[in-house]
């Protein structure tokens, strides 16, 4: 194994180094409890010398289904990816949010954050969500976030609206025009103090349906980030390789940035939804089958570079901010 990586392993890991050929079993059978109470989130721990490297060069952990929230109003439904709120995850040093964006089933104009559809779990509107990423960015002036929406058939002048009342549009990052449209690699992305002293500090990402000519702040997905595949559900099933956009060749590493996903999924009775129960091992900062920080490491390895965004469910539980500092000290 190289000796960086060795290195990195031994950094983040929770377990000794002498226990590297140790392997994991999770079972997949949920567990339902009564009481419960979610772990308390960690914190982020920024590491100084990277504000003056690129955007491109660092790793972000990121919440998947961001404002899907399991609580004990909605009886910690099956349907929530995470336990606490934006507000918190941002807060905690959280600094990608993703969310499904979907048209309001009863006929507003308001665009609905739901997980697959608005009747297992609606997480509120597009406008709420966005206002609450505004009030975090203007108190922290020094920070950088990203944002990824799987577009559902919301149009884009209905994206485009909502950030203007949110006073996003003035805030977000928009690459040069000779960067669109797939040009851009992750050598042109600028650097968190440059995009900080331009006061371009929200990168948006829609899975589909942007047009950078008509709005250029909200950027098509697939033209500046790959992703490794998602709906896993055993820990042996996680891959570094790009699964979104797919390549013949599934060694090749695009020149651009790289969403790793990182997240469980139990069955039962046919139905398939977030494994909340093995959510630590999960996230574990070690370096066994299955755990973020075995998965962070091996893709770093595959790609010769920092993965950029690690994209977890029950972010407080484990300890993914270990993994995060772990990787971008190395």
């Amino acid at each position: 194994m190289h000796a960086t990586i060795l290195t990195l392993l031994c950094y983040i890991a929770v377990t000794q180094c002498s226990s590297l050929d140790q392997q994991s079993t999770f079972l997949q059978t949920p567990v339902f409890t009564k009481g419960f109470h979610p772990s308390p989130p960690g914190t982020r721990h920024p590491i100084p010398s990277l504000y003056h490297h690129r955007y491109s060069e660092q790793t972000f952990i990121g919440t998947h289904n961001a404002a899907a929230i399991r609580t004990k109003d909605n009886n910690w439904s099956l349907s929530g990816n995470q336990y606490y709120n934006i507000s918190t995850q941002l807060r905690s040093g959280i600094r990608l949010l993703q969310a499904q964006a979907h048209l309001d089933p009863n006929g507003s104009d308001d665009i609905r954050l739901c997980h697959f559809n608005c009747a297992l779990m609606d997480g509120g509107s597009l406008l709420d969500f966005l206002e609450t990423v505004e009030a975090f960015l203007r108190r922290n002036p020094d920070e950088v976030l990203t944002l990824l929406f799987v577009n559902t058939g919301v149009p884009l002048n209905s994206f485009a609206k909502v950030f203007l009342e949110a006073r996003l549009d003035v805030l977000s990052y928009i690459p040069p025009a000779d960067k669109r449209h797939g040009q851009m690699r992750t050598s042109d992305w600028p650097t968190i103090a440059q995009m900080v002293a331009a006061n371009q500090r929200l990168v948006t990402f829609l899975s589909s349906g942007a047009d950078e000519e008509a709005v250029p702040f909200l950027l098509p997905e697939f033209d500046y980030v790959f992703e490794t595949d998602f709906g896993i559900e055993r820990p042996d099933q996680y891959s570094c390789a790009p699964a979104r956009p797919r390549y013949a060749d599934d060694s090749f590493v695009p020149d651009r940035l790289s969403l790793v996903n990182h997240f469980l999924y139990a069955k039962f009775l046919g139905f398939r939804f977030p494994n909340a129960s093995f959510a630590g091992e999960t996230n574990a900062a070690g370096f066994r089958v299955g755990e973020l920080g075995e998965h962070a490491v091996r893709c770093r390895g595959a790609y010769e570079r920092r993965p950029n965004f690690l994209l977890v469910d029950f972010f407080n539980e484990g300890d993914v901010f270990a993994v995060e500092e772990g990787v971008n000290r190395h």
